[in-house]
Parts: structure tokens; C-alpha cells; sequence
């Protein structure tokens, strides 16, 4: 029996070995027609790990290039490969692992079907820009949008804390050059006092970009004081003793009035400032005085500027330097005094030169045709006689010299012919006719 099996087995058993050959061969033939390898293409976002290894030795990484997405290859049959999707892989970036601080290996891993497919060898790389990390430390100023309601003003702002610390890349903080609280403040009457997020700025006014960043806060409390205001006039005064010859003719400045701003009960009592004459010394002045007088040190306590550029008061003493002009005056206009009801007189000319010194502009404005004066001759008797002249002048004019002039006295029976000739003849002053 055991013959019968062995010689059937081995009959023609060359045949049936190539027989099992082909039938695996035609199988495996069918097999890969039908679900053959091949390779496909996927896509995974880069997950980062030990993402502050960097930050704790002082920098700061930003991914570049847009790196942190990769692209990459894997070979498999085809009935796997086309079940799977970008989610069946996992890409990490170790940063421990950074390379010349510039790129990260990536390692890609199957999450599925991972004995059945290959991931290509090629080393994937997450592109990093790193920098050092640096703090730094604002003071907060303050800002303020709107206005205050009428008569008021804002008085002193403070800000709790006065400063904020900023972290960050420094490429980003080298531009940072202020931080500011911004406060509504329209229509305000009364003291302010608001939570505010500081903004940072750079040198031109831009907002800086704060994603990168963080804060040590993130807000400040501003505190404002709101102030009654008042328009009051100045007062300048002046001193010392100009040279002779010289006349201080008056002050001119602007502006002439400033707005002041403190709590109603300091503002009340304040009509005007007045600004000390010693800072106006005319001491030897010999032209006007052109200054920059600077008022703030001259406020009353508790009071100040609601426009700083008030401060500077642009103030001309005027100064002018005396003329000396001649007029003619008209004898006609001289009262002749104490003279004896026995004579009468007579000028022999018909007007007087007379120097007189002034100021130029009151000068051009003088009429000589309306200048008088008198002269006294008591005690005189007949004949010609040269008396002084005493003008009557207005303080602001001097006499330069003593003026002359020369009078004719006769007896009044001897001269009624010379009387008919009234443009000739003086008339004695009515008081002494009045005490004969």
C-alpha cells in the first residue's frame, strides 16, 4: 500500500514540481496585476515638541519659510495607500535636536497600516529664524482723545504701575519706543480715573505688532485730575533809571492775557498776574528792550498753564531818544507881568526862536502858533530891556535854553499912538489892572 502511495507521489514528479512553481508564479503575477506597490505623496503639519528648549537658554524661534508644513513619500501596496489620508501620519520637531540653530529634523510616523506601508528616507527639515530673548522695562505715558467740558482743564495724570516690563524677540523690541494709556476724557468735568491697555508704538508712530510678546500686566490704572480755568491779564512793571535824553515811552507784549487752570478756590482769587519790575531793569538803556519773559515762575502757588505755550511772554519796552527842534513863537502870545500902569510895552518883533527837546512823535505834533509863556519886569522902567522867557510847557516837553526876548517900554501918554497898532502893543495882564 505504502508502495502504491510513493509510486504516484513520485510518478512524473518533475512535472508536478513545476506545476506548484507556475501555479505560485501565476499567482503571484495575478496578485501584483491586480495590487501592485507603488508610492504616493502625503502632506503632515509639523508638530513641535519641547518647544521652550530654546526659550530657557535666552532665545526666542520663529518656524520660516513655511517649513512647519511638509510634503513626503511612502510606498505600499496599492489597496493600503489608497485607504490612508494625511491624518495616518505624524510629523514631529524635536527642538533638543536644532542643527547650527537653524533647522530641526523632522521624524514622520505611520499611525496606520504601519507594517504594510514605507516612508520614504529622505530627511525632512522645520525651518527656525532664532534670536535672543530679551525683557525690557516702558514707562507709560499718557494720552488723552476729546475734550474736557467748558472752563475746565486736565490737571495732573499719574499711571498705576508707572511701568510695564515687554518680553520678547529683540528684533521686535528694539522698535518699541512708547508705551501709551489712551483715556477718553470728552465732556469730562470731573476727576478720571479708568483701566486702560497700554499700546505700544514705534519712533514713527506705528502700532507695534504684539503677537510675539508678552507683558509682565496687561493693564494700568490712569488717574486725571480735572481743573476749573480762568482768563487772566498780565501786569509787567519796570525799573531803573534810563540815561538823559531817554524817555520810556510804554510796553507792548503778547499775549496780553493767558488762561490759568487749579481748583476753584485758588482760581477765584486770581485777577491777573503781575511779573516783578526787576525783570524789566531800563538801567542805561539807550533802545527799546526786546525779551522773552518766561511767567511760569510768577504764577501764584497752586496755579499754572493751560497751554504751555503761553509761557513765554514776547514783551518791547519802548524807548525813544529826545529831540531838540526850534520854534518861533508869536510875541503875541507872551503875557507881559508886573508891569507899572504907567507903561506900556512893546516887542520889538513879532515872534521868538525858542529850542525845545521832546519826543519826536510829540514834537511833529506841537503847534508853535499855540505856544505862550511870559516874562516879568518888575522894577523896569522906560526903555529897551532883554527879559527871559518862561514858556508854559506841558511835562513832556523841556526848554533846552533859556530864551530871550527884547521889550520896549514907554509912558503910556507919550505912546497912545503906538497903542492904535494892537499887533504891536502888549497889554498889561489883566490881574494887575484889576489891582490898580
Amino acid at each position: 500500500m505504502l508502495k502504491k502511495i510513493l509510486k504516484r507521489v513520485t510518478n512524473n514528479f518533475g512535472l508536478k514540481i513545476l506545476a506548484v512553481v507556475f501555479a505560485a508564479a501565476l499567482w503571484l503575477a495575478v496578485v501584483n496585476i491586480d495590487d501592485p506597490t507603488t508610492t504616493r505623496t502625503f502632506t503632515a503639519t509639523v508638530n513641535i515638541e519641547n518647544g521652550d528648549y530654546l526659550t530657557k537658554l535666552g532665545k526666542y524661534y520663529e518656524v520660516v519659510n513655511e517649513s512647519n508644513m511638509i510634503s513626503f513619500k511612502v510606498s505600499g501596496k496599492r489597496s493600503y495607500l489608497e485607504r490612508m489620508s494625511n491624518a495616518d501620519f505624524r510629523a514631529v520637531a524635536d527642538l533638543k535636536t536644532v542643527e547650527n540653530l537653524n533647522r530641526v529634523p523632522v521624524e514622520i510616523s505611520v499611525q496606520r497600516y504601519g507594517g504594510y506601508v514605507t516612508v520614504a528616507s529622505k530627511v525632512n527639515y522645520l525651518e527656525i529664524s532664532v534670536e535672543d530673548l530679551v525683557s525690557k522695562p516702558f514707562m507709560v505715558t499718557v494720552q488723552t482723545e476729546g475734550d474736557v467740558a467748558n472752563h475746565h482743564a486736565l490737571g495732573d495724570t499719574s499711571t498705576s504701575p508707572t511701568l510695564i516690563r515687554v518680553s520678547g524677540p529683540a528684533s521686535v523690541i528694539d522698535t518699541i519706543d512708547r508705551a501709551v494709556a489712551t483715556v477718553n476724557v470728552e465732556g469730562m468735568s470731573q476727576d478720571v480715573t479708568d483701566s486702560v491697555i497700554p499700546v505700544l508704538y514705534d519712533k514713527d508712530g506705528n502700532e507695534v505688532d504684539t503677537k510675539d510678546l508678552s507683558f509682565n500686566i496687561q493693564n494700568v490704572m490712569v488717574s486725571m485730575q480735572v481743573l476749573d480755568t480762568k482768563e487772566v491779564t498780565l501786569n509787567f512793571q519796570t525799573t531803573g533809571t534810563l540815561p538823559e535824553g531817554y524817555e520810556y515811552v510804554g510796553i507792548e507784549y503778547h499775549p496780553q492775557t493767558v488762561t490759568v487752570k487749579g481748583i476753584s478756590s485758588v482760581i477765584n482769587t486770581i485777577n491777573s498776574i503781575t511779573i516783578p519790575r526787576e525783570v524789566l531793569d531800563l538801567t542805561d538803556a539807550t533802545g527799546n528792550i526786546e525779551k522773552d519773559v518766561d511767567i511760569t515762575a510768577y504764577l501764584p502757588a497752586g496755579a499754572s498753564l493751560t497751554d504751555n505755550k503761553q509761557a513765554k511772554i514776547s514783551v518791547q519796552v519802548k524807548i525813544e531818544k529826545h529831540e531838540r527842534r526850534t520854534f518861533e513863537v508869536p510875541t503875541a502870545n507872551i503875557t507881559v507881568n508886573n508891569l507899572s500902569d504907567r507903561y506900556r510895552a512893546k516887542f520889538l518883533k513879532d515872534t521868538i526862536k525858542v529850542q525845545l527837546e521832546g519826543l519826536a512823535s510829540e514834537l511833529d505834533a506841537l503847534d508853535a502858533q499855540a505856544l505862550t509863556g511870559s516874562i516879568d519886569v518888575s522894577g523896569m522902567l522906560e526903555g529897551e530891556h532883554t527879559v527871559n522867557l518862561e514858556l508854559n510847557l506841558e511835562s513832556r516837553f523841556k526848554q533846552v535854553k533859556n530864551a530871550t526876548v527884547t521889550v520896549d517900554i514907554v509912558v503910556a501918554d507919550s505912546s497912545q499912538k503906538e497903542d492904535t497898532e494892537k499887533e504891536d502893543v502888549i497889554k498889561p495882564d489883566s490881574t494887575e489892572e484889576q489891582e490898580e
